[in-house]
């Protein structure tokens, strides 16, 4: 890594010319204002920048791993069965040859009980043969083409009257087939959505259109059905207590008494992570009139802190920085006098392994009370699948779902409490500080999850 100083009579200007040499991933160290020169000049800005001389491509720095299994029971795609190899030539005409032996085997009686075997036997003239393709026209005369002969053993010979052995046979496949036909059908019912009353179908449509994922909204489905007959209940209600059983009650952030509560915010890059932190921490300075301060360890983007400095300098909320997990308990050391510390940390990518290890330093370092994972309502279903894989490693730890307010489906906040049985803290719908945030409302998320069309 190599540093860069950058001198300029305003910071904004410092900082477009590290953009525009070092780019956005540049990395500030430290910045200051000089001293004056002389008795009637302006002091200037000095900027302490460091950069990567060789960064890796994405390829090879950050090779995908495959994914972990989710704690609490998270769900899994089932694998793909791959397609049975195409046989060639030679195998189907073994396949031909062994269907010729269970021919014989079928019209000898071989397969049918001791009794029917030694009825059938002297009365079965049949002979069968090979089966050969029907011959071709013969060509006319000025072709000069030998037409094809077709010998005489290869011909099949068949009685018109059906012997009592193939009659059997007959018999017990129909009932066989019968039977295959009715436990399809069995099968394909329990699965059908036609099969539930239309009270139930007209919630499952509601689920499925808010983009709850199929499995969970027929299993809430089946669950409402099976209390609807036994204890003649009104599906609304069922489906409403039920949803509300598996969502949870709500569980905020609990301040301690006489004590100093440390919350560390993670999540994958552009849930809203800093936006959130700058809500909470306003609530809590503003609303329950708490000593609050900010520690933010994300220092990947060059915007980043000066966000969050703009947001604490408006709050006048203490900000430390934070440029590696050991640090934080130094910058703890600064907030002892405080009632609660939100630790902001950068946002990665899934597949990224060393993100594991800083959050785990950090949380190791911090000995942090409480752990959000910040998730975004707008991810799909195999999007959440993958985020909770990749921060499975926690332990412990509580949800928020940001950005309500960009997407007309609420599902994703089921199918995050489905995979990964953890409570949800908050809900965030819009951008302004401090107005846009609130403890989850289990009501208010139930009614959307049950409304068509939203």
């Amino acid at each position: 890594m190599n540093i860069k100083r950058y001198t300029a009579a305003t910071f904004p200007e410092a900082m477009e010319q590290i953009k525009s040499e070092l780019g956005r991933d540049a990395l500030i160290l430290s910045q200051r204002t000089l001293r004056k020169k002389r008795l009637f000049s302006k002091p200037l800005v000095e900027i302490v920048a460091a950069y990567e001389t060789a960064p890796e491509t994405a390829s090879s720095a950050n090779p995908l791993p495959q994914l972990r299994t989710i704690k609490h029971g998270a769900y899994q795609q089932p694998e793909k069965k791959p397609r049975p190899p195409v046989k060639r030539d030679a195998e189907l005409s073994v396949s031909a040859d062994r269907a010729l032996e269970v021919l014989d085997k079928l019209t000898s009686g071989a397969f049918l009980e001791p009794e029917a075997k030694q009825e059938a036997k002297p009365t079965l003239p049949l002979t069968y043969s090979r089966p050969v393709p029907n011959p071709a026209p013969p060509p006319k005369e000025d072709d000069g083409f030998t037409p094809l002969v077709v010998p005489a053993e290869r011909v099949i010979t068949k009685q018109e009257t059906p012997t009592p052995t193939l009659s059997a046979l007959e018999n017990k496949l129909d009932a066989l087939s019968s039977s295959f036909s009715t436990l399809a059908g069995s099968i394909r019912q329990s699965h059908d959505p036609r099969t539930y009353s239309p009270e139930v179908e007209a919630l499952l449509m509601s689920l499925l259109e808010n983009e709850t994922h199929e499995e969970f909204a027929h299993k809430l489905a089946r669950e409402v059905s099976e209390i609807v007959k036994k204890q003649q209940a009104d599906p609304n209600e069922v489906m409403e207590q039920l949803l509300r059983q598996y969502i949870g009650q709500a569980e905020p952030i609990r301040l301690k008494r006489f004590k100093r509560t440390v919350v560390l915010l993670v999540g994958s890059t552009g849930v809203g992570k800093t936006t959130t932190l700058a809500k909470l921490s306003a609530i809590y300075s503003i609303n329950h009139h708490a000593k609050v301060g900010v520690i933010t360890t994300d220092t990947y983007r060059i915007a980043a802190v000066e966000q969050l400095k703009t947001y604490t300098q408006i709050l006048e909320i203490p900000l430390s920085v934070v440029y590696a997990p050991e640090e934080i308990t130094d910058a703890l050391r600064e907030h002892e006098d405080k009632d609660i510390v939100f630790v902001d940390t950068a946002g990665k990518s899934p597949s990224d392994r060393t993100h594991e290890e800083e959050i785990k330093n950090l949380i190791r370092h911090s000995d942090c009370d409480e752990v959000h994972l910040v998730l975004s309502a707008t991810t799909s279903f195999t999007g959440l699948l993958n985020i909770l894989n990749a921060y499975s490693f926690l332990s412990d730890y509580k949800l928020i779902l940001t950005k309500l307010d960009e997407t007309p489906t609420w599902g994703a906040l089921l199918n995050a409490r489905f995979l990964s049985d953890r409570p949800i803290s908050y809900t965030a719908i819009g951008q302004n500080v401090p107005d846009d945030i609130e403890v989850a409302d289990v009501r208010k998320i139930v009614a959307r999850l049950m409304t068509r069309d939203p």
